[in-house]
Order: structure tokens, then C-alpha cells, then sequence
């Protein structure tokens, strides 16, 4: 998992220049930087490719759920698969690895399945329950509609069985994940307690941990994923853990310590065949070696990433690794290269409609126009970024923003 800021970010704190508008430029640039990444890590969601399709035993009839027995009812299943199509644009515009978008898609799903097998059962008032949050599924506010009724259907079913119970609260966490991480956090520790073997569950604390920047207490859960894939011989669990401590490593600072646990997870990786994790691995390990400045063998593991990520067909992992690339480009002074990188991270942005890597993609274009001496080129680039941060509602980055294009303004012109 490559959940650090963008390397533009830490680049200005490490070099900012110590004089008259640079320096101006710099710091409000930081500090927007930080503010994008701290805002689409509490508001992101998430994506998974390929139709996921759920069979269905339900029908509505007069606006009410009425169970028909009937597995290839086509309205209910259009209805569980509209939900999750809505789930999944949310979360195509977001900031987060495949493997957790299949992670929170599947539980969501199986919380699904489960509303349907209470919605049949023999308890009336459960029974109840479970349609209305059914019910809910054709239209309206993915978290807002589902929400209440789910949470009303788990307090209900809190002397059913354990198995089940786990599974609410893993939905739980899969809709409130980047809505309310706090609740999802909430979520995620109520299906621990219940069921303190849950991998799933004890990787989602440690990854929102590592979002509120309890450094420990991720570092606490991800040494539990791994025992735990250790004890169960999941190699995949392992992987996870190995490569998630790596970025708790990263964050505190431990260069070697975060190259020994990436190092551990893409062994595991190829092992298995995963590309997603080789590729994810490999971008770690880059990360890791530009924080070091070995910038040649940056670009050695962000072209691997790369090539993986093609291979893939995964464009958002092309995205980050152009994006990557222009960095490196940027450091070594060749400017039309950082460019011509940060041009093609841009394009298959927008043509994700993924507003955070857009953004960025405009504040580096920006930079490197202003390292020209082209401030005018800079300005546009800047007021675009800062239009995106306004749609996006992050506010601190707005703010900061128009001070740095209003210490601009007197040097670039109208």
C-alpha cells in the first residue's frame, strides 16, 4: 500500500529556497500539498474493476420487499448492483490501492447478502429490519439511505449469531470508511472484539490508524495481520502486513526498516503472482529511494511500477508513477522531462475524473513553470489547481492557494 503524500510535497519542505517569492511560493505550496492529503484521506472512497453481481431471493412489490424464493428475481439483483455501481464510481475518484477497493466492495457485498437472508428469516421484527434497509437500495444517498437502517438492523441483532453480527459491523466500516473514518474505526474494533482472528478487520484499524497518524497503533495491528497470516499460512495476509509495516517505517523515519519490509512483501508478491502488490511494492521502494536521494534507482523501481501497472491496465497506478517519474525528473533539472510525465500523469487523470491527482498535476506544472521564470504559465497553472481544491470543498488549500497567487500578483501580472 503507497499511502504517503505526493513526492512534490516533501520535495518543497526538503528544498524550499530561502528567498523573496520562492519562499512564498514554496511554503503555501507545502502547505496546500499537505491540506490535499489530509483531506482525501477523510473523504476518500474507493473502486473495484469488473461487475461484481449479486444473486437475489427478494422482490419489491408496492414499495415494500416481499421474499419470493426466486434467486433470478432481475429487480433486486439491478437494485444490489445499482448500489454497488454507485459504490464504486464513489470510490473510482479516490486515493486508495485495488486490493483494499476489492476488500471494502466485498464486504459490503457480503453485508448485503446477509440483509437478504435476515430479510427471509422467521424473525419478524429482524426480518423488518432487514427490508427496509433493502428497501434503500434503488435510489437515494449511498451512505445516507443505507446508514440508519443498517445500524438500526445491528443494534437488533446483537443476541444473533457472531458470525453474522461481525459481518454487519464490517459493512459497518465498508460505508463509512472515507465518509466518517471515525465511525468506521468504530466499526471495524466492535468486529475485532468480536471476532479477534479477523484479518480483514484488524488490517482496516491499522490502515486508519495510520490515516489519524497513531503510528503505533498501526504498527500494533499490521504485526497482528502478520502473525496472524503467519499462523494461517496465508501468504497474501503476510504480504499485507510486511508491506503496510513498511509504511509505518517510512513515516517514522526508518529508510532500512521500510526497505526490508517492502523487500519481504514483493517476495511474497511474486510468490503468488500478484502484480497489483509487486507493482504497489515496487513504487514503495522507490519512494523509499528518493526520500534517500538514490534518485537512478527511484526511477529504476517507479518504471517497474510502471511497467506492471500497464500490464494491468491500471491507470491510476500509470498516473502515480508518471507522476513519480516527473518528480525525479524535476530534481535532476531536467525540466522537459518533468513535463512530459507530469503531462500524461494529468491526462489519464482527468480522464479518471480523479480530481486529487489533477490537482496535483497542475501544482507541478506550476512549479515547473515558475522554475523557468515563466510566473505568468505558473499563475494559470495555480488557479486551476485552486479551482479544484474549491470543488473538491478542501478549504485549508483554497485558502492557501489564493495567498500564494495573491504574493504572485504584483510579480506575474493580471
Amino acid at each position: 500500500m503507497d499511502k504517503h503524500p505526493q513526492n512534490w510535497f516533501y520535495w518543497l519542505n526538503r528544498n524550499a529556497p530561502a528567498a523573496g517569492i520562492i519562499v512564498t511560493v514554496v511554503i503555501a505550496l507545502g502547505s496546500a500539498g499537505w491540506a490535499l492529503h489530509t483531506w482525501q484521506k477523510s473523504n476518500a472512497s474507493l473502486d473495484i474493476s469488473g461487475q461484481v453481481s449479486i444473486g437475489g431471493d427478494v422482490t419489491q412489490v408496492g414499495g415494500d420487499l416481499i421474499i419470493t424464493g426466486d434467486p433470478l428475481d432481475q429487480k433486486t439483483i439491478g437494485h444490489l448492483n445499482s448500489l454497488l455501481d454507485r459504490y464504486r464510481a464513489d470510490l473510482d475518484q479516490r486515493d486508495i490501492e485495488l486490493a483494499d477497493k476489492e476488500a471494502l466492495i466485498a464486504q459490503l457485498k457480503a453485508t448485503l447478502e446477509l440483509a437478504q437472508k435476515i430479510a427471509a428469516g422467521g424473525d419478524d421484527k429482524l426480518a423488518s429490519r432487514a427490508r427496509a434497509l433493502l428497501a434503500d437500495l434503488g435510489s437515494g444517498s449511498l451512505g445516507a439511505a443505507l446508514l440508519p437502517n443498517l445500524r438500526a438492523l445491528i443494534q437488533d441483532y446483537e443476541q444473533g449469531p457472531i458470525k453474522d453480527l461481525v459481518q454487519l459491523h464490517m459493512g459497518e466500516g465498508a460505508l463509512t470508511y472515507y465518509g466518517d473514518p471515525q465511525a468506521a474505526l468504530a466499526a471495524y474494533r466492535r468486529a475485532h472484539a468480536l471476532d479477534p482472528e479477523n484479518i480483514v478487520a484488524i488490517n482496516s484499524i491499522g490502515l486508519l490508524e495510520l490515516l489519524f497518524g497513531s503510528l503505533k497503533a498501526a504498527e500494533d495491528a499490521f504485526r497482528q495481520v502478520l502473525d496472524l497470516g503467519r499462523f494461517q499460512d496465508d501468504q497474501g495476509a503476510m504480504a499485507v502486513g510486511y508491506g503496510n509495516l513498511g509504511n509505518v517505517a517510512f513515516k517514522q523515519g526508518d529508510l532500512d526498516a521500510a526497505v526490508d519490509y517492502h523487500n519481504q512483501a514483493l517476495a511474497l508478491d511474486k510468490e503468488l503472482g500478484s502484480k497489483e502488490g509487486m507493482a504497489t511494492q515496487y513504487g514503495n521502494l522507490g519512494n523509499v529511494a528518493e526520500m534517500r536521494g538514490d534518485l537512478d534507482t527511484a526511477v529504476e523501481y517507479y518504471n517497474q511500477a510502471l511497467a506492471l501497472d500497464k500490464e494491468l491496465g491500471s491507470k491510476e497506478g500509470m498516473a502515480t508513477q508518471y507522476g513519480n517519474l516527473g518528480n525525479v525528473a524535476f530534481k535532476q533539472g531536467d525540466l522537459d522531462a518533468a513535463v512530459e510525465y507530469y503531462n500524461q500523469a494529468l491526462a489519464l487523470d482527468k480522464e479518471l475524473g480523479r480530481k486529487e491527482g489533477m490537482v496535483l498535476g497542475y501544482a507541478n506544472l506550476g512549479l515547473v513553470a515558475f522554475k523557468r521564470g515563466d510566473l505568468l504559465e505558473a499563475r494559470q497553472f495555480w488557479v486551476q489547481a485552486r479551482g479544484l481544491f474549491a470543488e473538491m470543498g478542501a478549504q485549508p488549500a483554497v485558502a492557501q492557494f489564493d495567498q500564494l497567487l495573491a504574493d504572485l500578483e504584483p510579480t506575474a501580472g493580471p
